[in-house]
C-alpha cells in the first residue's frame, strides 16, 4: 500500500501505478464517499459509464458489418442524438448530486 501526503490545498497525487492501472488521466472525474470517521472511498465516475458508451458505439457501428449503406447525414444525426441524450443524462445526474 502506497502512502501519500495531502498538500496545504487538500491535494493528493495518485501513485502512477494506480493511475495507469485504472486509466486515470487529466480530466478523469472521481467520486468521494465518506465510509467512516477515519476513511473514505474513491470511485471513478466515468468508468461506470464507459461500458455504456462502448455499447452505444458498438451498436452504431453494427450496421456496417451487415452491409448497411451509411451516409454522413445519418451518421451525423446519430451522433447528434447520442450527444443530446448524454447531455440530458449528465444534467439529470448533476441535479441529483446537488440535492444530496
Amino acid at each position: 500500500m502506497d502512502s501519500i501526503r495531502v498538500s496545504s490545498k487538500g491535494q493528493v497525487v495518485i501513485p502512477k501505478p494506480i493511475r495507469e492501472a485504472l486509466g486515470i488521466r487529466s480530466g478523469t472525474e472521481l467520486m468521494f464517499e465518506l465510509v467512516s470517521d477515519t476513511g473514505f472511498a474513491v470511485k471513478l465516475k466515468l468508468k461506470l459509464n464507459h461500458r455504456e458508451q462502448v455499447r452505444r458505439l458498438a451498436g452504431s457501428l453494427a450496421g456496417y458489418g451487415r452491409g448497411r449503406r451509411a451516409s454522413a447525414r445519418t451518421d451525423d444525426a446519430a451522433i447528434a442524438k447520442a450527444v443530446r441524450e448524454d447531455d440530458a443524462r449528465i444534467k439529470r445526474e448533476s441535479r441529483g448530486h446537488e440535492d444530496g
